[in-house]
């Protein structure tokens, strides 16, 4: 007695039978080969949050199909913006950039040294 079972989403069609390791097996197209986590930027965080809240009860279910969110995002996202973590994000990386009065104020400091240890 043989058995057929459709192929369905994440199984693999076998397109034959033989001998072969792996021989006429398919990927499924709609598989992706390797999972990725999706990262989201602050500010689309703030445009969401203030777009989902401001929208009426029927429109919220429309607005995380749209953009292919879950309501867990919005519950997440929430707790961190009023933690203040969100507007810590979206500040740039790095050191903030110096000031051209800082280094001139540094150049005349080095200069004022200089000139008193040559007075004394």
């Amino acid at each position: 007695m043989t058995m057929a079972v459709p192929a369905g989403r994440g199984l693999v069609d076998d397109v034959r039978v033989d001998e072969r390791e792996g021989g006429g097996r398919r990927p499924d197209p709609e598989v992706e080969p390797k999972a990725r986590r999706r990262s989201f930027s602050a500010a689309y965080k703030l445009r969401i949050l203030n777009e989902y809240e401001a929208a009426p009860d029927g429109q919220k279910g429309a607005i995380l199909r749209r953009e292919n969110l879950y309501s867990a995002h919005i519950v997440e996202w929430r707790k961190a913006r009023e933690a203040g973590a969100l507007a810590g994000l979206s500040k740039p990386k790095g050191r903030p950039p110096v000031d051209d009065r800082d280094k001139e104020l540094e150049k005349l400091r080095a200069e004022k040294a200089k000139l008193e240890k040559e007075l004394a």
